[in-house]
């Protein structure tokens, strides 16, 4: 999440054709952080973090509790959706 934020002011910086501090500053304000609970989890830092398995992951993805999404064989869960089975358990 923050490395995300992070990239996105260097981003802006490096497009900058001025040294101008306003412009720089405008560009900083105008850019919104991600919420915590919209971070998108990978399986092995869910299993981790929040000591379930990966077996309980996918019951829980194939009942419909969990938003997943599969980027290559690689599969993100989102934050606030762990938080929210857990708060039910």
């Amino acid at each position: 999440m923050i490395l995300k934020f992070i990239l996105q002011i260097l981003r802006q910086i490096l497009n900058l054709q001025t040294e101008n501090t306003s412009t720089l500053m405008q560009i900083i304000n105008s850019l919104k952080p991600i919420p915590v609970d919209e971070v998108w989890l990978h399986t092995e830092d869910v299993m981790k973090l929040f000591k379930k398995s990966e077996k309980t992951l996918y019951n829980w993805r194939q009942k419909g509790l969990l938003r997943y999404k599969i980027i290559g064989r690689t599969v993100y869960y989102l934050r606030s959706d762990i938080y929210q089975i857990l708060s039910k358990e």
